[in-house]
Parts: C-alpha cells; structure tokens; sequence
C-alpha cells in the first residue's frame, strides 16, 4: 500500500495544481469553488486504501489538452511498465479520441497505444495500428522497428524481410544481417519439400551478408543431399573466412563430402594445413585423429593424439584418446573415461559472444538477448576444466 501511495500522491497534487489554476483564470467568478468534488472523491479513495477508483478518479480529473498530454503519456508508460497494460491502453485510447491532439501528438499515442497492445499479447491489434502508422505521412520510425519483431514473434519470415528492407542499417541493428537470417529460416522449411528453391532462398542470404555462416551450413547440407559433393566442398571450406570458430560444425559435412568422393587424403592435407593457422581448433585435430585411425589403425591414432595433447591439450581429446586406449587397466580405463564423459556432457557446447548465454545445441537466435547469429561453438579446453568441476547450483 506504501508503493501506491508514492505513486498516487504526484497525481493527486498535479489534479489539485490543475483546480488550482483553474480557479485563477476564472477570477471573475469567485463564487465557483477552485477544487473539483471530485478531486475530494479521488483523496477520500486514497486514504481508505482503494488504489484502483483513486487513480480512475484522478486520471479523468486531468483534461486533455496541450499541457497534459505529456502527463497522460507519461502516466499510461509507467502503467506499462508495472505491467498493467490494461489501464495503459485506456489511456492511450482517451487521447486519441481527443480531437484537439496535433498529428505529431495523435502519431506518438498511436506508438504507444501500440506497444500497450504487444504488452498485452495482443499482436494483432498492434499490427493492424503499426500498418496504419506506415501509411501515414511522416511515419514513426517506432512502426516498421516493431512490426519487424511482431513478425519475428510469429515466424512470418516473408513479411519480415520485408519489414527490415524499410529500416536502414545503423550501428546497433545490421538490418542486412537479419534480413540474411531470415531468408535462412525460409530455406530450413523448404529443406525437404523443394531443395533448388531452398538454394535460391540462401543465395539471397548471402547476397545480404556475406559472412552468413548459417547459410554456408545449409547450403552444404543441400548439396551433400543433391550429391554435389564437389560444390559442397567449396561453400563448406568457406566457412574458414566467414568465421572459423562454425568450423567444428562444418568439419563432419566435409568428411562426408572427401569421403563420398574418395578424396580423404586431400582432406587430410587441407585439415594440417587449417591447423597452422587455427592452432587451438581441437575438432580438426580429433577429425586428423579419425583419419589416422582409419588408414594407419588405433596404435598410430594414438601416438598421434597423444603427441598432439602435449601442446595443445584438451577434454575432447583427452576422453578421444581414452577411446583409442586398449584395456589394459580395467579399474583405471573406465574411471577415467566416465570422468572425461562427465565433463564433456557438462560443459556447453555452444556460447552467445553478446550476452554469455551457453547452453548444449545450437541457437541462430539467441534464448538469452534475442540476437541472431551470436552464438558460437566453443571446445572444452583443461584451462575450462576448473569450472566443469565447480559443483552445479
């Protein structure tokens, strides 16, 4: 009841500050009483502590005119924000109603009016007033920013494209990003249904950027299913310039690629090569590993391994190496390996560089800030082990 009563108290003086100057421009008729019954009324709700009829009374004790529009936004904004969207589109509503409101005024209770109803979960309203706003002369750049993410909210990839194309590019939205994840999302839903479309919709992701690793991905997934293995290869390995830490997640489409086209041992000598320039990058030595293993057997897989481990250790590799060990030490083998196991299923596999979310499968947008493409694969390292082993609160 404290909390409502900091909250009422300001209104209640700004509707007796508005009697009150009221009763000064009227002057000439001193037998009128400056102060509303009303206002009484609103003051008597208050103090018997009935919150709901005391805010009523006040807010229709403040006349809509040029001086108290401010005030009337400012009221239903923080009605919004303590969740109460409810009495925040009344309000919106009453001053749009209001014929004496300016266009620039009606536009930004429009606005509003219309991030009330996407509180509320009303996403329709609020799309049909944002489409309104769009049609009007000298659109709020507020409506094509929120009907991107109403779109967004209900998957309706075509439409959001489109959204995104009016807003131009600044340095905190890459509109041509998004638009490239999106066009994205347009091929996953076609991945089964019609490939060459599929193809289409990512070569305009690439067209809107570049470095769209997610489109490289799928395009080298279709591809593999088209069995143009040797285009395959060309996209996937283009994921090194794009962003080298996706690689562990295009490593397995290529060997399925060299692999196909019985070209292994060129596979082998691009992933020694991608080695020195990615020094730390575990999943091209496991694959290297895996090479090994089948041309040379599991002794040389393991002597490989273990000389690689020495410089550039880490859990993936060790619980690998593990894997290729013989049983030898039937209490030592096993212990170890369900520790490695542990540790491995533990730690995430997959962090957000923008806001440090970690979690176990991958995410093109992020759970955590709503970020596309920030979420990164990472690689279980002993420096991170320290961590693993902290107990889980």
């Amino acid at each position: 009841m404290l909390g409502w009563l900091f909250f009422l108290l300001p209104i209640a003086a700004l509707s007796g500050w508005i009697m009150a100057r009221r009763h000064y421009k009227r002057r000439y008729r001193p037998q009128e009483s400056s102060f509303s019954p009303d206002y009484f009324k609103g003051l008597n709700y208050l103090l018997n502590e009935q919150p709901d009829k005391a805010i009523d009374v006040f807010i229709g004790l403040l006349e809509v005119n040029s001086e108290t529009v401010e005030t009337h936004l400012a009221l239903a904004n923080l009605f919004r924000r303590r969740g109460e969207s409810d009495r925040a589109i009344r309000i919106h509503q009453n001053l749009i109603a209001r014929p004496s409101l300016s266009a620039q005024q009606r536009r930004q209770a429009l606005v509003e009016l219309g991030l009330d109803y996407m509180s509320a979960g009303v996403l329709d309203r609020a799309e049909v007033l944002f489409l309104e706003l769009l049609q009007q002369p000298g659109t709020p750049p507020e409506a094509p920013k929120q009907l991107l993410r109403i779109y967004q909210q209900e998957k309706k990839w075509q439409q959001a494209i489109d959204m995104a194309k009016q807003i131009p590019a600044n340095n905190k939205t890459n509109t041509r990003a998004l638009i490239a994840q999106f066009y994205c999302e347009l091929a996953e839903s076609l991945l089964e249904k019609d490939q060459h479309q599929a193809l289409n919709l990512l070569r305009s992701a690439h067209h809107y950027d570049a470095d769209c690793v997610r489109a490289s991905l799928l395009e080298g997934r279709i591809l593999i299913k088209m069995r143009q293995y040797r285009k395959a290869v060309r996209v996937l390995q283009h994921v090194e310039k794009q962003n080298h830490y996706f690689l562990p997640e295009a490593l397995p489409l290529l060997y399925t690629c060299f692999d196909n086209t019985n070209n292994l041992d060129d596979f082998k000598d691009w992933l020694e090569s991608l080695l020195t320039r990615h020094h730390h990058l575990t999943s091209a030595r496991l694959m290297l590993t895996r090479l090994v293993e089948q041309k040379q057997g599991t002794e040389a897989a393991q002597r490989f391994l273990y000389r690689q481990l020495h410089q550039h250790p880490s859990v993936e590799g060790l619980h690998q190496l593990i894997m290729l060990g013989e049983d030898n030490h039937q209490a030592l083998i096993p212990l170890i390996k369900e520790v490695t196991t542990t540790l491995i299923h533990k730690g995430d596999r997959y962090t957000c560089k923008n806001c440090g979310f970690s979690g176990r499968t991958m995410h093109w947008l992020c759970p955590g800030c709503s970020q596309w493409a920030t979420i990164r694969p990472i690689e279980i390292h002993l420096s991170a082990l320290e961590k693993l082993l902290e107990p889980s609160r």
